[in-house]
């Protein structure tokens, strides 16, 4: 078992140096390392020694392959190996270099949370290079004299760049860092060869450019400019490969302007190019009003592939026009009287607005004859906040109307106007004379009440209008808004994930039922064990990670679920990792779950189709046939609850292309998952789990729980 572990973290480390998890890739940069023993030794000596060191320091058992420490100690060994011979005290010096490094990189950590969190990349390794100059000649280190390279062929000399990554600047090695590249990502595989192609015409214009040394490094720094840009850290489009390119050149520039001054302090570039061209891109693009062309990954990132799936199942589950989520701004039940552009006053710039009410169990608004204000249902109800943020404006003495009267001097009447980010305003207005409840600059939680419906301003008779502007300014033009989890009441409840009201639509929130929410038992630090339809057992770890966000873990598989659980209901967000781990099955068959016992409620979510299989042939087809629609249910027995999805695309016999069930227990949470697509069934069984020490508990908790253990 410690051998596994152990060959486990070396693939995971390796694995890094193309910002991928995969063992595999790992295995394959691993297999480019050994075609020079010396380079391989070296190597996993400094692997091995950063792994003592990091659990040493108390940094933790797993920093060195899932961290900055084990990628930039690793380049410090290739780097000692491609420079000087083996012998015992090259291989001490290795051994320093990779405590020295681990120490390097845990200050850049601790400074890149003081300065935005920036990524570290490779700064230690370079940082930990340029510290260990002068030690090889102190100790009279015999250097290894590199034969230059006279291939003047641009695929060799690509592939030699390539190679340059593990200090190997050979064909051979290159070959299979490439294969490792396109192993992991095949859109990684194309920035690279862009980026890779931009140097080379570059050299047409500059031959001086083409010669070894020179063009391995551009080759390298230029590739991983444009694979960072391109595809981890911004969603994959036309967009991010355009500042792919754009980085790619910055860091062509960065190393050919550096050359001069780096030469005269006798410091060598190595891979610092890189790190300056994406660094600067990245602070750069946080300046922009808007993230967007290209969208930044605001979600933990895996394959460009993943990232580019990621964000578009995203995009089609919950169509979110903003970072904010949006809610409806009153309890129960209203009616839509007014929608976009309304035929009275939500017209032009003032389009995006909604006039709501109440009806009575009559369909009317009133009762009587309506003649005064409070005859009508809606007024005086509570009007609530959409979102959490801070007030800005309050308006609190605006007489009501009489039914028919208007305010035309003070056309909004009262109103309150939260702030809810940069440039992302909601707007509440016809309060009721003295009913507002908060105040300027009072910070507000999605649900708190703002004030009561009244029929201030231009307000002929009692109603609510809302909106959502860019500024905090009374009239200011409308925003486009849609409402998260709305429940419209149609022939059938039906939940819609993001709606835009229209008028004569009845909507309302989710009404939280305690009961329904007690069947979705995840608790931090449980583990709980599946069995797939094979027979294979997989443990799945509930943990929290730094940010407080809830996850689903399988170290087996190498996949991670987030997920959210308020007390609206349930949503698991799109797997990483392998497909053939349980979290898939319970992304699609558990992608969201109301906590309302309305009977009938019915709501849809998307399931990409990479969702159902992993493969090459998958993910090129993947833009021609995106994924499914389902249709889901909620099923109520007692003790039991039973999640069934349909998709709304069918077979020629009529019978839906993929069916899903989850099942749960008041007891014991989720125990069933089951998938079937076409004649394909996949299932997996929740056995007897076991439990470990929370990952968010402190050090000395888990401590004095193992001791308590003992001592039973």
């Amino acid at each position: 078992m410690i051998l596994l572990r152990a060959v486990d973290g070396v693939l995971a480390t390796f694995a890094q140096l193309l910002f991928s998890r995969s063992r595999v890739v790992g295995a394959a940069l691993l297999a480019a390392c050994a075609t020079d023993p010396r380079a391989l030794g070296f190597g996993l000596l400094a692997v091995a020694s950063t792994a003592v060191a990091t659990r040493g320091l108390g940094l933790g058992e797993e920093v060195t392959s899932s961290g900055p420490y084990g990628y930039n100690a690793l380049l410090v060994g290739l780097g000692l190996a491609h420079a000087y011979v083996f012998g015992v005290t090259s291989a001490v010096l290795v051994v320093f270099g990779a405590i020295v490094c681990v120490l390097v990189s845990a200050a850049f950590v601790s400074t890149a949370h003081r300065v935005g969190a920036p990524p570290v990349l490779t700064l230690p390794f370079v940082a930990t290079w340029w510290l260990l100059l002068g030690v090889p000649q102190a100790f009279g280190l015999s250097a290894v004299h590199p034969v230059a390279s006279g291939s003047s062929s641009i695929p060799i000399a690509a592939l030699e760049g390539l190679g340059s990554l593990l200090f190997l600047p050979r064909a051979d090695a290159g070959a299979l860092v490439l294969v490792a590249l396109v192993l992991h990502s095949r859109i990684a595989a194309l920035l690279a060869v862009s980026a890779a192609g931009l140097v080379f015409l570059l050299g047409r214009v500059s031959p001086a450019l083409l010669d070894a040394p020179l063009v391995h490094a551009l080759v390298l720094n230029a590739s991983f400019a444009a694979i960072a840009l391109g595809g981890v850290f911004f969603v994959p489009s036309a967009a991010s490969f355009g500042l792919a390119m754009v980085g790619a050149l910055g860091a062509v520039t960065f190393a050919l302007g550096s050359a001069g001054l780096l030469g005269r302090l006798g410091l060598p570039a190595l891979i610092l190019p890189f790190n300056a061209s994406v660094l600067l891109v990245l602070f750069a693009m946080r300046q922009r009003v808007f993230d967007r062309l290209p969208k930044s990954v605001d979600f933990v990132p895996g394959t460009p592939e993943e990232n580019l799936a990621y964000f578009q199942s995203r995009l089609a589950r919950f169509q979110a026009l903003y970072a904010v989520a949006f809610h409806l701004p009153f309890r129960g039940a209203w009616t839509c009287t007014q929608g976009v552009d309304g035929k009275l006053t939500h017209q032009g710039a003032w389009r995006h607005g909604f006039d709501f009410e109440v009806r009575g169990d009559d369909g009317q608004l009133f009762r009587g004859e309506g003649a005064t204000v409070d005859e009508h249902h809606c007024h005086r109800l509570p009007v609530l906040a959409a979102a959490d943020g801070v007030v800005v404006k309050v308006v609190n003495d605006v007489a009501d109307n009489a039914i028919g009267a208007q305010d035309l001097k003070r056309n909004w009447g009262n109103v309150v106007v939260v702030c809810h980010a940069p440039g992302l305003y909601s707007l509440v207005a016809h309060l009721s004379q003295g009913s507002a409840r908060v105040y300027e600059g009072q910070g507000v939680r999605r649900g708190d009440v703002l004030g009561l419906c009244g029929s201030s301003g231009r307000s002929p008779r009692p109603h609510l209008h809302f909106q959502l502007q860019a500024s905090p300014q009374l009239g200011a033009p409308t925003l486009p808004c849609r409402f998260s989890d709305v429940v419209a009441m149609t022939r059938r409840e039906e939940l819609r994930l993001a709606a835009t009201p229209c008028e004569g639509e009845t909507v309302r929130n989710v009404a939280p039922d305690d009961e329904l929410a007690s069947f979705f038992r995840f608790e931090p630090g449980a583990v709980l064990v599946f069995q797939d339809h094979h027979g294979a057992a997989e443990h799945i770890e509930h943990e929290i990670d730094l940010l407080g966000n809830l996850v689903l873990r399988s170290r087996q598989r190498g996949a991670t679920l987030h997920f959210a659980r308020t007390d609206d209901g349930f949503t698991a967000y799109d797997p990483l990792g392998s497909s053939r781990s349980v979290l898939h099955l319970l992304r699609a068959a558990l992608p969201r779950a109301p906590f309302d016992d309305a009977v009938g409620l019915v709501w849809t979510d998307y399931l990409p189709a990479r969702a159902l299989g992993s493969g090459l042939l998958r993910e090129l087809l993947a833009p021609l046939f995106p994924g499914f629609t389902l249709d889901y249910r909620l099923e109520h027995f007692g003790e039991r609850l039973v999640v069934r999805g349909a998709s709304r695309k069918t077979r020629s016999d009529g019978t839906p292309q993929v069916t899903t069930t989850a099942t749960l227990t008041r007891a014991r949470g989720l125990i069933a998952l089951e998938v079937v697509t076409g004649s394909t069934r996949h299932t997996a069984t929740r056995l007897e789990d076991t439990t470990k020490p929370p990952t968010w508990l402190p050090l000395y908790a888990q401590t004095a729980s193992s001791r308590s253990g003992e001592s039973q």
